[in-house]
């Protein structure tokens, strides 16, 4: 333990130090505006520490790694909204500390997810709550960047969607925990069908593809069965036909993918300037607070990846999704040695969802794949997202955390 907690440490101190030579260039190159930013700055490496050796003394065998590697990620995130955006830095500072603060508290009740699926009729009240808070948007909502899927209170913007991935994904573990045959299959099938129909009357591609392709591996996770994956991937492609002749937005996304060139000045500038900035970065980068990634629309949120691409270079971007696949590796492990069925698909949910999103925005912004409009776990600037980005990681170590302290009980008694 002491050997873990060691190297724990040096992990950490590189991304200390990391921050900390970041923000003294960017510093160097534009003096900060006001000590309150400087504050917040110096507050960060503060936290992650803070939450670093919380999280060894509460949860010695949890998953210390989610810790190491989402403050690499948030400090990544932090230096480039700095970089582009400042006025945003400190809103984003106290997402990232709530949503520190909701991965323990996840992860703490999360040891005994069993309650989840004991829930009588649980899978019935979890299909219902997700159904009332996607459509909330669609009659409630307000359209920022094209999509209505956002509601506001007060001046703050809530994404319901994000909170509605996780519990979609606990209806889904429990209901194909228990029921298998083809009939429930089938009726999966027409419900996610269903919530990417109104997520394509929001115009949110980006989660209804999430919610889709989710659906779908999960199915297959549980079934082993090529044929219902077959059937689920070809009603995708099915979809995406039809929605590019029923829906305007669906044709520009597809037009602006098939040739950025058509239209630069309008429909395509977005892919057109990501291209150009990850063209200018090559493979070391401009060199932080070289580039010009201001010219980038929605570079705060959207295409950040882009912006990292830019002055971090190839380089820099290979590590970030490095990092990303090394999350996805541990995700998958709790997934392995979870205690029962339930447990096991709730972390299969996550992590594909989670990995999904990351594929979606990194593939998006380099043209691989059409445009949607995710966001960049832990990296992109936004709340809902933040947050419910650190309770998927809390729900999975939660479930490693129950693993492992029944492993350790059963060892004691034998």
């Amino acid at each position: 333990m002491e050997e873990y907690i060691k190297t724990g440490s040096k992990a950490m101190k590189n991304v200390f130090w990391i921050f900390i030579i970041a923000f003294a260039l960017l510093f160097i190159h534009n003096k900060p505006k006001g000590f309150d930013m400087i504050y917040f700055i110096l507050a960060f490496p503060i936290l992650i520490y803070i939450v670093y050796y919380l999280h060894v003394r509460l949860f010695p065998l949890g998953e210390i790694q989610f810790v190491i590697l989402t403050s690499f990620l948030t400090e990544m995130g932090l230096i480039m909204i700095y970089r582009v955006a400042p006025e945003l830095l400190i809103k984003q500072i106290i997402w990232i500390g709530i949503g520190f603060a909701l991965y323990f508290i996840t992860s703490y009740f999360l040891k005994h997810y069993e309650i989840l699926y004991n829930l009588k009729y649980g899978e019935y009240l979890y299909l219902l709550i997700t159904f009332l808070l996607i459509a909330s948007t669609l009659v409630f909502g307000k359209e920022i960047a094209g999509a209505k899927n956002w509601l506001t209170f007060d001046g703050i913007y809530v994404q319901p969607a994000e909170v509605a991935k996780v519990i979609y994904i606990i209806f889904l573990a429990k209901y194909l925990s228990s029921k298998k045959d083809v009939n429930s299959i089938g009726i999966i099938g027409v419900i996610a069908i269903a919530i990417a129909g109104i997520f394509a009357l929001e115009k949110d591609l980006g989660m209804a593809f999430l919610f889709y392709v989710t659906t779908v591996l999960m199915v297959f996770v549980v079934t082993s069965n090529l044929l219902y994956t077959a059937i689920g991937f070809g009603a995708l492609v099915v979809g995406g036909i039809i929605s590019y002749f029923l829906f305007w937005h669906v044709r520009v996304r597809i037009e602006a993918w098939l040739n950025p060139w058509m239209d630069v000045p309008g429909k395509t500038y977005q892919i057109v300037q990501s291209l150009f900035a990850i063209a200018a970065g090559g493979f070391f980068g401009t060199g932080l607070g070289m580039g010009h990634p201001e010219y980038i629309p929605v570079v705060a949120s959207d295409f950040i990846f882009s912006a990292i691409c830019e002055e971090f270079g190839i380089l820099g971007a290979i590590a970030i999704i490095l990092v990303y696949f090394v999350i996805m590796y541990r995700g998958i492990k709790v997934a392995l040695n979870a205690k029962d069925e339930f447990g096991s698909l709730v972390a299969v949910g996550l992590i594909s969802m989670f990995s999904l999103q990351v594929f979606t925005i990194i593939g998006g912004v380099i043209k691989f794949i059409p445009l949607t409009g995710v966001t960049l776990p832990f990296v992109s600037y936004g709340g809902s997202s933040m947050v419910m980005s650190f309770v998927t990681l809390g729900m999975l170590n939660g479930i490693a955390v129950g693993e492992e302290q029944e492993d350790v009980q059963f060892k004691a008694q034998y």
